[in-house]
């Protein structure tokens, strides 16, 4: 009897993840439990486009986050004040003294 030749001419005899894919899995839960408060055990019970929805939501969130305090740092770097005359130390003092200021 001869050897069983293969139909199909693969590399691998074994369906299953690749190590790249797998860290990059792992990865995914790892954000899922830590950002979003999921159980490793419903990460594996959940559809995968579901979990990947649930990180999209994610990093949009985060995404408008950053973008409103850059915003808002931007605006408060920029802002001036309307001061229309200076004080001196001197005066100032004088101010506090007589009670015009309270500190």
């Amino acid at each position: 009897m001869s050897p069983l030749v293969r139909f199909f001419h693969l590399t691998s005899t074994f369906f299953g993840l690749t190590h790249e894919y797998r860290n990059w899995l792992e990865e995914e839960f790892f954000v899922c439990v830590k950002h979003i408060g999921y159980s490793y055990t419903d990460l594996l019970k959940m559809p995968t486009f579901s979990r990947r929805f649930q990180l999209h939501l994610l990093m949009n969130e985060n995404k408008a986050r950053q973008e409103y305090y850059d915003e808002k740092s931007k605006s408060a770097s920029s802002a001036k004040g309307t001061r229309t005359t200076t004080v001196t130390g001197e005066a100032l003092k004088s101010k506090l003294r007589s009670g015009e200021i309270t500190g």
